[in-house]
């Protein structure tokens, strides 16, 4: 049995027994750093009835980047999101690439790569009940991801996903912030890039108002800073996917 065998072996069964989020996250960042990654990332990209707003749900060793693909929205132009919703088995930026669509999108990849990140290796998991999540591996050191590894970390994504999820709901989260409609909006137009005095204008309110809306949405996300408020709040699940009236 080879290192890379032995790893997800244990993963597959530590899962069961894992008590905590943190746990399991552990446990599958051993099993991946074992086959050559470096970062994962699992969201939630759709759920039944509602309108398709991935979020992310946990990561290992990806906390930055999941800030900024919460934060700029990323999700809008990701070609892996859309190849979730069709693709059964693993599949690699490469293969997304290689695709009009993937090209056209292809400034996430250079990004990553800019960052140090050579491959990535996304397995769509699907659940029983409608819910499309998928699980993103990214790696520093492989540009090929043979199909014995592939196998393997469908398994163990597919775990750490479903897994993951009831660990996460399991866990009593704090009650969503109840953000004013103002202040969704505002926080909205704070993502797409507007200044407080461009969003007192296309509000129609005064920029001194703004400010006001923007400092109360901060303390109700518990965030220091204006351009944390569009990261935090589409982790809690607050932030509109476009502005309303």
């Amino acid at each position: 049995m080879t290192p890379a065998e032995a790893a997800a072996l244990r993963f597959f069964q530590d899962t069961a027994q894992a008590a905590t989020l943190d746990e399991l996250v552990d446990s599958f960042g051993a099993c991946i750093a074992a086959h050559g990654f470096q970062r994962a990332i699992c969201v939630r990209v759709a759920t039944p009835g509602q309108p398709v707003q991935p979020r992310a749900l946990f990561a290992w060793g990806l906390t930055d980047w999941s800030a900024r693909y919460a934060s700029e929205r990323l999700y809008r132009v990701d070609p892996t999101v859309q190849a979730v919703f069709s693709a059964l088995e693993p599949f690699s930026w490469d293969e997304v690439e290689a695709r009009p669509a993937g090209r056209e999108a292809g400034g996430i990849f250079d990004s990553l790569r800019a960052a140090g990140v050579r491959n990535g290796l996304v397995v769509p998991v699907h659940g029983p009940l409608g819910e499309v999540m998928a699980v993103a591996l990214a790696s520093e050191t492989e540009d090929s991801f043979p199909q014995d590894l592939r196998r393997r970390m469908h398994v163990a994504a597919t775990l750490f996903a479903v897994r993951g999820l009831t660990l996460m709901e399991r866990q009593a989260e704090p009650a969503a912030p109840q953000l004013t409609r103002r202040e969704i909006q505002c926080v909205y137009w704070i993502a797409e890039g507007k200044s407080d005095w461009e969003i007192g204008r296309i509000l129609e309110i005064s920029e001194e108002t703004v400010a006001w809306h923007v400092q109360n949405a901060k303390k109700k996300l518990g965030v220091a800073r204006r351009a944390q408020l569009p990261g935090a709040a589409w982790r809690r699940g607050v932030l509109l996917d476009e502005s309303s009236d």
